[in-house]
Parts: structure tokens; sequence; C-alpha cells
């Protein structure tokens, strides 16, 4: 695993914005409204996020399915496969 790419990666995801995922979607095709956006921000401000901790990675998308929806949990991973290339 690449440690500098892992580094911005985590900085990239622990500072988005509500809008900064809206465009990240939008990008690649992926339906997701500005409700469950500001939503997923604010599960992911709850704790400080590590792209190489699966366990976190996991728990994170659980507790996106069962407090925003299963299709947000969908998304959001997906969006971090598109990223799971470059670590």
């Amino acid at each position: 695993m690449n440690a500098i790419m892992q580094q911005l990666v985590n900085q990239k995801v622990n500072s988005l914005s509500s809008q900064d995922l809206l465009q990240l979607a939008a990008q690649y095709n992926i339906s997701l409204s500005t409700k469950q956006a500001d939503q997923v921000i604010a599960i992911l401000r709850s704790e400080q996020i590590n792209v190489a901790d699966q366990a976190q990675i996991q728990r994170i998308l659980q507790r996106l399915q069962t407090e925003v929806d299963s299709h947000v949990s969908s998304v959001i991973r997906q969006l971090l496969q598109q990223f799971s290339q470059y670590l």
C-alpha cells in the first residue's frame, strides 16, 4: 500500500463537504440527493477516517445503511471502490 497515496485519500475523505460528495457522485454517475450527502458527511465527521482500516470502513457503511438507507451505503461503497486502486 502506498503510504503517501493513502495519506492523501484519508485527507480528502476527512475534509469532504456535502458539495464535494455530490460532485464526486455526479462524476461517477451515481444518484445522491443533497439531504443524503449531508447525512453521509455527518457520519463521516463522527470519527477520523482511515481508508486502510477495513473494519472501520465496514462499520461506517453499516451505520450508513441503518441511519440513512441501504442505497446510500451502496453508493458510498461504489465511490470507495473507485479509489481503492490507488491504495
